[in-house]
């Protein structure tokens, strides 16, 4: 057989064979890709600037001691305001320091406010004072050493003896509030937290590096902060915005466009929108319409795919 008079190859069919191979792995990737995409319809919502923050809060308190040994008989319910000169408890005789009167001794409140039986120990140690004037470092490291209790619950109390405390509400509670390095605050500003669901504005009186974070006054008694000195609160740094969301892990950035991906008739198409707000979460923009179905994890190559996906 004379030589180089072999069969040629078909490269057509060789050609075929490669194209339906290539289009058999698109098909699949592309089916893979559109099974991984999730889908969220745009609604109307709110963009929040929040963050939770633990405050350690010190308020005008003014802690009652017993006059004399005795056992405590407590008149009025936790938190009820009284005025000063108000009974407040009684102490029943138990044959020492109770002089002439052996019937027992009343005791009444030095200021007006509301009545507190319990203490944490820290009544004159975490002060709106001593906020301000002591090194916070090693004031702040006594709040581990924080403890409810009651000398009210012995029989008998001795004289000296913590019987409750009185908070002046008439003044505005005071807060330490942890922040980190890249909260932007500055002395003199004006903030707002929101406490157990009410929401409070304060003034920014000192800033502070080690434990990092600011002292603020608030403008009015906060609720619920002598029962608990210590508490997540929420910090609203900036006002919320109204509009049309998006998650914000939906944005795309491709150069001088900024857009999402979102459902067209079944098929991924990019569409260019105006961010106007934004945080973690969501996105507040315009561009598109409201009930659209955007991508919500899009990726690279996955315009004109066909979405076979459900919400």
């Amino acid at each position: 057989m004379p030589k180089g008079s072999g069969r040629k190859p078909n490269y057509l069919m060789i050609m075929s064979i490669v194209l339906l191979v290539g289009f058999g792995l698109w098909n699949y990737y592309s089916s893979w890709v559109v099974s991984q995409l999730s889908l969220e319809i745009v609604r109307q919502g709110w963009v929040k600037h929040e963050k939770t923050v633990k405050g350690v809060f010190a308020n005008t308190e003014v802690v009652l001691t017993a006059p004399a040994e005795g056992k405590v008989i407590l008149f009025p319910e936790e938190g009820r305001r009284l005025k000063k000169g108000e009974t407040v408890a009684k102490l029943e005789s138990s044959g020492v320091d109770h002089g002439p009167s052996r019937e027992g001794v009343l005791v009444t409140a030095p200021i007006s406010g509301l009545f507190y039986s319990a203490r944490d120990g820290l009544e004159q140690v975490i002060t709106p004072e001593s906020l301000m004037s002591m090194e916070l470092d090693g004031l702040l490291s006594q709040v581990g050493n924080l403890q409810q209790s009651t000398e009210n619950d012995k029989n008998i109390i001795s004289k000296h003896s913590p019987v409750g405390k009185m908070v002046n509400n008439l003044y505005p509670s005071w807060a330490f509030v942890y922040l980190e390095t890249t909260d932007n605050v500055k002395k003199d500003d004006i903030v707002k937290f929101s406490v157990e669901g009410e929401e409070y504005t304060g003034t920014v009186m000192k800033l502070s590096g080690n434990p990092q974070g600011a002292v603020v006054r608030f403008s009015q008694y906060v609720k619920g902060t002598t029962e608990k000195r210590i508490k997540d609160v929420i910090w609203i740094n900036k006002p919320p915005s109204k509009g049309l969301l998006v998650p914000t892990r939906s944005l795309c950035t491709f150069g001088e466009e900024r857009g999402v991906y979102y459902n067209s008739e079944g098929i991924a198409r990019f569409k260019n929108v105006r961010v106007l707000d934004y945080n973690d979460d969501v996105a507040c923009i315009s561009g598109l319409p409201e009930g659209v179905q955007v991508i919500t994890n899009p990726r690279k190559g996955i315009e004109g795919l066909t979405l076979r996906i459900k919400i």
